[in-house]
Formats: C-alpha cells, sequence, structure tokens
C-alpha cells in the first residue's frame, strides 16, 4: 500500500484541507501546537503565522485522510466480527481461542492502534448493539496506544494489548438476559455482573505460558488504588500495573460509548472525569500520561456547546483537556476554563459503521 506523500511546504502555500504530516512543536518548551493528522482549517493556519512559523510537512490531499478512516474502519470491523464469533465459542464450549486471538492482536490489532488519528478515529467507530465486542477491541486498542505512551514497548505491548482484548471474557458466563438487559440492572444482577473478572481469570488461568501479567489484568481492571474496586479490593501497590492501564482504557471507551440504557458523554466530559479520578481511585501517573497525550488528539475538533453554538478546539496548553480555549463560527475566541458557565456538550462528526 502506498503512503501518503508529505511535503515541505511554506505557510503562505497551504490552503485549508491540508493534513499535518508531523506535529507542529513550539520551540523552548515541546509543546505540541498541533498534532499530527490534523485538517488544517483558515483558523489553524492564521494562528501558526501569528506563532511564526514558515513551513509545515504536510500530506495533501485532504481525501487521504478518509481513506484512511475508511481503511481503518474495514479492519476494525472484521476485528469485531472475529471477537463475536470467538466469544460465541467460549459461551458454549468453555474454552478460548487463545491462539486466534493472539493472531488477532498481532496482525490487526496492534497496527490499528499504531495508525494515525487512532484516538478520533475509534469516536466514529461507535454503534450500540453487540457492545461487550466493541468495548473489547476499543480497549484492546487503547491499551495499545496508552502503552506505549507510558513506555511499554515490544512483547509488553503485545501482552497488554491481549489482555484488554480479553478483559471482559469472563462475560461469557454471564446470562444473556443480564448482558442484553435493556435498563439498570438491579443488585443481585449487578452482583453477578461483577463476577466477570474472576470468572475471565478463571478462564484464562488453566492455559500454561499465558503470562501472569495479563490474568492479572483481566482479573484487577475493576480494582481501585483506594480499595474500593472489585473483585478483592485491592490497594494500589498490589495491582499490577497493566490493571491500572486497563482500567483508565475501560473507562473512557465505557463513558464515550453509547449503550442501551446510557448516551455517551463527550470525550471532554470523560477527560475531567479522570482527571478527578486519578485523585484516589486510578494511577495518577498513568491517568496524567493519558490526558497529556489524549489532547493533542482534541485540538481541530468541531465541538457543541451548551449555549446552542458550534465551536473548533483551538488551544488547550497547561490545562486538562476538558476546558480548552475554542473558536466559534462567529470567530470570538472562548476560554472555556474562564467561561464556566459554557460546557462541552458534544462532538460533531460523522459516525462510520453506524447500524
Amino acid at each position: 500500500m502506498s503512503q501518503p506523500r508529505k511535503e515541505k511546504t511554506c505557510i503562505s502555500a497551504v490552503r485549508p484541507g491540508a493534513i499535518l504530516a508531523n506535529p507542529v512543536i513550539r520551540e523552548g518548551d515541546g509543546y505540541v501546537v498541533l498534532a499530527e493528522g490534523t485538517v488544517l482549517t483558515q483558523g489553524h493556519i492564521n494562528r501558526l503565522r501569528s506563532l511564526s512559523v514558515n513551513y509545515l510537512d504536510i500530506t495533501h490531499p485532504a481525501e487521504l485522510d478518509l481513506a484512511a478512516l475508511e481503511r481503518f474502519a474495514a479492519t476494525y470491523i472484521s476485528v469485531v466480527a472475529d471477537l463475536k464469533n470467538a466469544f460465541a465459542t467460549i459461551r458454549c464450549f468453555g474454552e478460548v481461542p487463545l491462539c486466534q486471538m493472539k493472531e488477532l492482536v498481532e496482525g490487526r490489532i496492534r497496527p490499528l492502534a499504531e495508525a494515525r488519528g487512532v484516538i478520533n478515529h475509534l469516536r466514529r467507530m461507535r454503534r450500540q448493539d453487540d457492545y461487550t465486542y466493541y468495548h473489547s477491541v476499543n480497549v484492546a486498542i487503547i491499551c495499545g496506544v496508552l502503552g506505549k505512551w507510558v513506555g511499554y514497548t515490544g512483547r509488553e505491548i503485545q501482552d497488554l494489548i491481549l489482555a484488554g482484548l480479553l478483559h471482559d471474557i469472563g462475560k461469557t458466563k454471564i446470562s444473556l438476559a443480564i448482558l442484553n438487559k435493556p435498563g439498570r440492572l438491579s443488585p443481585s444482577e449487578m452482583e453477578e455482573m461483577s463476577m466477570h473478572a474472576i470468572y475471565g481469570y478463571q478462564l484464562l488461568r488453566k492455559y500454561k505460558g499465558l503470562p501472569e501479567s495479563i490474568l492479572r489484568g483481566v482479573l484487577e481492571h475493576h480494582e481501585r488504588i483506594d480499595g474500593s474496586g472489585y473483585p478483592h479490593q485491592l490497594e494500589h501497590k498490589r495491582l499490577h500495573p497493566f490493571a491500572c492501564v486497563i482500567a483508565v482504557a475501560d473507562i473512557y471507551d465505557a463513558m464515550t460509548s453509547d449503550r442501551v440504557y446510557q448516551k455517551k458523554r463527550s470525550p471532554f466530559a470523560v477527560v475531567e472525569e479522570i482527571n478527578t479520578a486519578m485523585f484516589g481511585k486510578l494511577d495518577p501517573c498513568i491517568c496524567t500520561t493519558f490526558l497529556n497525550n489524549v489532547k493533542d488528539y482534541f485540538i481541530g475538533s468541531i465541538i457543541r456547546l451548551s449555549d446552542g453554538r458550534e465551536a473548533e478546539v483551538v488551544f488547550m496548553e497547561g490545562r486538562a483537556a476538558s476546558r480548552p480555549v475554542v473558536r466559534t463560527q462567529q470567530g470570538e475566541f472562548i476560554d472555556l476554563e474562564v467561561a464556566s458557565h459554557i460546557a462541552i456538550v458534544g462532538i460533531a462528526e460523522t459516525v462510520i459503521n453506524k447500524a
């Protein structure tokens, strides 16, 4: 497959629709002004000129970005289908097709995690049906991305992605009536659902050679560092690092996804939740790494504000990603950290595989 053509282009020749081939990094402090893969608007170009940026590495045309998204979607949908079949096999026979799961990770999921713009792509891969399978694939991909940010490489990344893919495998032991219930679960149903981490561990521990990191990632992904999680109320020092990574990936994807009883929230609201949860619930180092990196994907996003206006995210320095500086369609710049009465209620975008 041919790679998109990259050009070093004088900013005076750059037009809206060009795609950044490399991030724009401010000299001195290394701050990422615009992330790689950003589709440039006139507002971006004007701002870069004001920062005395003279040349950009870009790809043309913007359709290349759409083609990349379509390739991502085709692979992603095939992975979800294969995982659905694997879960059906586990439910019927109680056997985990580990070789197939490892092949999925090595051959297709890891490349998805390494795709340019992957976090933005995942926001477009949403559908309410078959939530468990989509969620498992999403968590695996996010684990690959976050694992790289944290510093994992090689085999550790492979194992972390596999742990993310298998983190909810215990749900194959949960009644379909509970899994597919169109509403909130009763206390007894919640108690049964909370057993899925133990069920998953029990399914996997019989396979010799499966690393302890994967087993503990599956078992402990709902534990919290203050001991308030489940199934064993483990505190931070007793948790495996894989479980801490999966916990962040799990929460981010669950809250940004539509479910039968809950509409998805904007990623800006979710990162605010994570920013709060890292003080007592989630590993603070992993959360900080996630927040510092994921915000780069939000630059250039078109968002909907609580006052009915749409605006473009233009600046996110020195803050959590939940309250950026935005530019409205009328050209007004609003610092949402200051204008606390205005909230972000959604992102304007097209869902690729909507049912």
